[in-house]
């Protein structure tokens, strides 16, 4: 569990340091703000793609999951290098694709594991593996907005480093921590029990692709990213444009969108497993939707730091719990292609939704993208009132 969740937590330093470079990318290549979106789409589609073939290969060949958790490590690697070679939008565009298909190669085969290995604690073990990646989110944006913006402190002076110097620089740490994985998980817990027949697992997952919590639980949890997409590409943007913050004030408010959830997110999860996983979804939900509408009102100053704070105990908290009520009802050997249909739901969901966002940010400023965001939550938080939950029988 805890190894994993290391790895998850490299894995999404990689994903959020991007978000410290898009300012910069946006203005050497004079990118409007539904080019912007485009981006965060490609990123989501690419990785929506992966998901499902991730998890077939991580239950039909769990001997393989360290070879699939290095390949996600790998492909971000060469991604980065992509992007800082890249003297184009559309060669940009092709590492943006291949780092989004190596973030998501990790889920399947991380989040199968942990739900064979610990049954009856999934949504714990899920928030702990979150609060790895929560760790690394909010380690992201502190340390890019350091080395991008530099610094001034007792006489000594750095300007920081240029976008595509640090996307160069980021390539080499990524291909160590994939040659770690590599050699850690050579045997990984929860990998040994036996492979499904190929029959059996057709039939189990042709079985979940019509089990109404699964497919409720992708439903709710891809709408839901709809609005976090958003959020995550556009909020960088706004900081930067909109309120003239440094990178080094933008990686500091990143950060707190997931830091507090380093702790709320276990914390969810046990309730969840002890109590009941609905309860937990539906207050998450809501207050996340009620802090990105006070946005509306506080979106600058001190006021607008606390709020950020404030969503980042749901913003990733709640994911867990939604994977765990999926995978409850999945059934045994099918643990992995349920976690890849929850990722690529989002992923599908979440694809056109920056290029939306990008395109009310120009017609309504950010108003428009709190607005569009705010909504979208209370309408999943309301759904996660009625969405049935059953646990699977074996």
């Amino acid at each position: 569990m805890l190894g994993l969740a290391a790895g998850h937590g490299i894995k999404h330093f990689y994903s959020q340091a991007f978000l410290l470079l898009l300012p910069a990318v946006k203005t050497y290549l004079g990118l409007s703000d539904i080019e912007v979106g485009v981006i965060g789409s490609t990123r989501t589609v690419f990785g929506a793609v992966i998901n499902i073939p991730a998890g077939i290969m991580a239950d039909m060949w769990r001997s393989k999951v360290g070879l699939m958790l290095t390949a996600s490590l790998t492909s971000l690697a060469i991604g980065y290098l992509i992007i800082g070679t890249s003297p184009s939008y559309w060669l940009l565009l092709v590492g943006v694709a291949i780092t989004g298909a190596g973030a998501s190669i990790w889920h399947a085969p991380a989040f199968g594991t942990l739900a064979i290995a610990y049954p009856n604690k999934r949504a714990t073990s899920f928030a702990v593996h979150r609060m790895g990646g929560s760790s690394g989110d909010s380690l992201a944006p502190l340390v890019m907005g350091l080395i991008l913006g530099g610094f001034a402190f007792w006489g000594l002076e750095w300007n920081g480093l240029e976008w595509r110097t640090l996307s160069y620089f980021l390539v080499i740490p990524a291909g160590l921590a994939a040659l770690a994985v590599l050699i850690s998980f050579r045997r990984i817990e929860g990998a040994s029990r036996d492979s499904p027949s190929f029959r059996n697992y057709v039939k189990s997952a042709r079985a979940m692709l019509s089990n109404t919590t699964v497919l409720g639980m992708v439903g709710i949890s891809g709408v839901r990213a709809m609005a976090h997409n958003s959020l995550s590409i556009f909020l960088v943007i706004y900081m930067a444009e909109d309120l003239g913050f440094s990178e080094l004030k933008i990686g500091f408010h990143v950060a707190l969108l997931t830091l507090f959830g380093v702790a709320s997110s276990p914390m969810l999860g046990w309730i969840s497993d002890r109590v009941n996983r609905r309860p937990v979804m539906f207050i998450s939900l809501l207050t996340m939707a009620l802090l990105i509408y006070s946005l509306l009102f506080f979106g600058s100053g001190w006021s607008f730091t606390l709020i950020l704070a404030l969503i980042g105990l749901f913003l990733y908290s709640v994911n867990p719990i939604m994977m765990a009520a999926a995978i409850d009802a999945t059934k045994k050997g099918t643990e992995a292609s349920g976690v890849a249909l929850m990722f690529a739901g989002s992923a599908v969901f979440g694809s056109i939704s920056p290029i939306i966002a990008g395109w009310l940010r120009e017609s309504f400023g950010m108003d428009g993208v709190f607005y569009y965001s705010g909504i979208i939550v209370t309408i999943v938080a309301f759904a996660a009132l009625f969405v049935p939950l059953r646990k699977a029988t074996d």
